[in-house]
């Protein structure tokens, strides 16, 4: 009664809540807190070059102590001829011993730790599935079958692996060695790794054709101003073919990573929403303030309340389902403790309105 109590405090007012190029979005911002922390210690425990060592790819565990807490990452680092690197994928790991550290065990032998995500971008596109239903908590035997194209899919596949069970997994990666690299040190377990290029991945071939429930996309292309995705991903027969790789007997939907360092960073949004918007019914939005990322995930049918003979009304109830379900997932999947940092905004007409956590309303 008192979190219904809650939820409806929340609820309240937002039917009106509309986005001119009818989209839905719910945008978080983030005001972590400086903690004390040492400078890193590191331990490289693979690599691979190719031929001429034009290029390499490694894996290194780095320790951190945070707020007298020893932190410890699995870092898959590319590394370019000039000796700088580009991580490619990063999770925590902890040890399988109780009370072994960094400086007394080997942490070769260390798990991943899937709770702890480690970027604030890769958890709201684990959380986007919850929040349009797509997934459901405690449904054991529904298998859901999903792909996660680029280097972020390892730490959402073990982050997914501590929320529920059933899921058919394909990991798709364009370089080899990051591939080979992730399915030694990054418990992939079951999942099946495609050495592939993902756009290539996605595009229609003969015979019996996999249907995803959920496509995760965080693969990027470090040479435009779009970062991620790769502006290939969008463009308009590619998105079809990725839409066409999406289950069609129930609603599924596709997450991808934007990362736009421009100064006509939602000019080029608006462009990218037209393009998914042509081929999926309805898309949600969820933009991390502190940094340049804005996740969106677009749905094969349209949200609860869909009218096409009333498309205003209609996006006032989708847009109070989708609300609701963000507060109901922030519950279900235990993420207060990292709402509590975040600001959350909805979109009314270009005009951002500040949507308060649960714990913050006042109960009549």
């Amino acid at each position: 009664m008192f979190l219904h109590l809650r939820r409806s405090r929340i609820l309240a007012g937002l039917s009106a809540i509309l986005l001119s190029i009818g989209v839905i979005s719910i945008y978080l911002s983030r005001t972590s807190q400086l903690a004390d922390y040492t400078l890193p210690t590191s331990e490289r425990i693979d690599r691979i070059c190719t031929t001429k060592r034009t290029k390499c790819f490694q894996v290194v565990d780095r320790k951190i102590d945070w707020n007298d807490e020893e932190v410890v990452s699995r870092n898959l680092e590319m590394v370019l001829p000039s000796g700088s690197t580009f991580t490619e994928s990063v999770v925590r790991i902890v040890p399988v011993k109780r009370n072994a550290t960094f400086a007394d065990s080997d942490t070769r032998l260390w798990r991943v730790d899937g709770d702890d995500m480690g970027k604030d971008y890769l958890m709201a596109m684990s959380m986007i599935p919850f929040m349009t239903r797509v997934f459901r908590l405690g449904r054991k035997r529904e298998e859901k079958k999903i792909a996660l194209i680029g280097g972020g899919g390892t730490a959402i596949l073990s982050h997914l692996r501590t929320l529920r069970d059933g899921f058919d997994a394909t990991v798709v990666e364009k370089e080899k060695d990051v591939a080979e690299l992730s399915k030694r040190w990054f418990d992939l377990g079951d999942a099946t790794v495609v050495n592939e290029n993902g756009v290539e991945w996605m595009r229609p071939k003969e015979g019996n054709v996999s249907r995803y429930d959920v496509i995760f996309i965080d693969a990027c292309e470090r040479q435009s101003a779009q970062h991620c995705p790769d502006p290939l991903f969008t463009k308009d027969e590619n998105v079809k073919n990725l839409r066409q790789m999406l289950n069609d007997d129930t609603r599924a939907l596709v997450v991808i990573n934007f990362e736009i360092y421009n100064a006509l960073k939602w000019e080029m949004l608006h462009q990218q929403m037209s393009v998914l918007l042509s081929s999926f019914p309805h898309c949600v939005s969820v933009d991390l303030k502190k940094g340049v990322n804005m996740i969106v995930g677009c749905l094969t049918r349209p949200l609860p309340f869909h009218d096409k003979e009333n498309p205003r009304a209609s996006l006032d109830a989708s847009m109070y389902f989708v609300v609701q379900q963000f507060a109901e997932a922030i519950q279900e999947l235990q993420y207060g403790h990292i709402f509590n940092e975040f600001g959350v905004h909805a979109m009314i007409d270009g005009k951002r309105e500040t949507i308060q956590h649960p714990a913050d309303k006042e109960v009549d």
